[in-house]
């Protein structure tokens, strides 16, 4: 009966995804429908402004911090906020980095218009919830234009000034990025005060936190919460945080400059040692292209960072490859273990387990040197033959005559 349930249970976990990622691949649909709109070229600041729905003309609203706008009807909105953005694209400017600035360029040097070039769709939304670029559609082809009251208050004030503010924003995102991508989660002004030593320049934490706020919108890669900025990876920012006040006295991992800046790369993997060792031993035993094993890779460091089981890892594995066998599966755990041990995890503040292990007896406990034990109903192995699972009185697949449940199985 409780074998019954749980296949039914299986099943309709099942159904719940694939219905879920339909749902998911239904609403990018209709953001993409939503976003390309006809628009006239040239477009002016209120006529871009008004093709919007009110909720977007909110979020511009808010992201300008306008006041006493709420309350006010769709056209009206749109009139206020195309007299407003103008008085205060400055400042929005000010917050970009190098590579919104410079696409921003091509764009003026294209008399404000260019194809859609590939951007994704979150990316177009943040430039059109900030008012800087906007998306639309002309001749049934999907263009991104810049109204020319924008351009000719961008041409003001594009400078040797400027291209210096972008380049500390550049920094000071990238550096952001690389500090949440090994601690998790982090306050402002624990990483206004590291970006601060690391420049060796005093960060201003408001013109941070404005930098940081459109950076966020755009790129994706952090967040702000109540609890701080925290990597996108991260899905419980308050576990973090109270392992990091368990440990007052251990200090924050000192990663280098060059360290962080390259860990702020979207898509970065830590390729320890340890990890390049594991990658090696499942390159002897199968085909994997790079792309595969570095998202092998990325998806166990997220894993081990969101406390996972090794069981977890050892599924995961299952649904890119087939076990051989059960002491392949032996020999994957005890190397599942060593990369635990050694992996640096946001809640101890960017230290591995093994660093900390003499200091926090109290608090860790090292995985076993020995791998742990699987229960035969969670290992799945594999008949490279036949392509089947082996059932516990088939032959073991070992080779041993045996029956699996009294060899490999055993």
């Amino acid at each position: 009966m409780d074998e019954k349930n749980d296949k039914i249970t299986e099943a309709a976990l099942i159904r719940a995804l694939e219905n879920a990622k339909a749902f998911s691949q239904q609403l990018q649909k209709n953001r993409e429908k939503r976003l390309w709109k006809k628009v006239d070229i040239p477009c002016s600041l209120f006529d871009a402004i008004n093709g919007l729905t009110k909720a977007e003309m909110d979020t511009i609203r808010k992201n300008y911090d306008f006041r006493n706008l709420s309350s006010l009807k769709k056209a009206e909105l749109a009139s206020e906020l195309a007299k407003l953005v103008p008085l205060k694209f400055k400042k929005v400017i000010y917050t970009l980095d190098q590579s919104r600035y410079n696409f921003i360029k091509v764009i003026i040097k294209n008399s404000g218009v260019i194809p859609d070039v590939g951007i994704s769709v979150s990316s177009a939304e943040a430039f059109m919830e900030f008012s800087i670029i906007f998306p639309g559609l002309y001749d049934d082809q999907k263009i991104l234009f810049m109204p020319n009251e924008l351009i000719n208050i961008f041409s003001q004030i594009d400078s040797n000034e400027l291209e210096n503010i972008v380049q500390r924003n550049t920094e000071w995102i990238r550096l952001t990025h690389g500090l949440l991508y090994y601690y998790g989660v982090m306050d402002p002004w624990t990483v206004k005060e590291k970006i601060s030593g690391l420049t060796g320049q005093e960060v201003d934490i408001l013109e941070f936190m404005n930098v940081m706020s459109f950076a966020c919108d755009f790129y994706g890669q952090a967040r702000y919460t109540s609890y701080g900025y925290q990597d996108e990876r991260v899905f419980d920012a308050k576990k973090i945080v109270e392992e990091h006040r368990m440990r007052p006295d251990v200090e924050y991992y000192p990663f280098t400059k060059k360290q962080l800046l390259k860990a702020g790369d979207p898509g970065y993997v830590d390729k320890t040692p340890e990890m390049n060792s594991f990658i090696s031993f499942l390159l002897k035993h199968y085909r994997l292209s790079d792309q595969e094993t570095n998202e092998i890779a990325l998806q166990i460091t997220n894993m081990i960072n969101a406390d996972s089981k090794p069981t977890l890892i050892i599924q995961y594995l299952l649904s890119w490859m087939e076990f051989p066998s059960f002491e392949f599966v032996q020999q994957l755990t005890a190397r599942i273990m060593e990369l635990y041990n050694n992996t640096r995890q946001w809640v101890l503040k960017a230290h591995t387990p093994n660093e900390l292990f003499q200091e926090e007896r109290k608090f860790l406990k090292l995985l076993p040197g020995e791998p742990f034990k699987i229960s035969q109903q969670n290992s799945k192995v594999i008949d490279q033959q036949t392509r089947t699972k082996v059932g516990r009185n088939d032959p073991c697949p070992c080779g041993s005559r045996k029956k699996y449940k009294k060899c490999c199985g055993k």
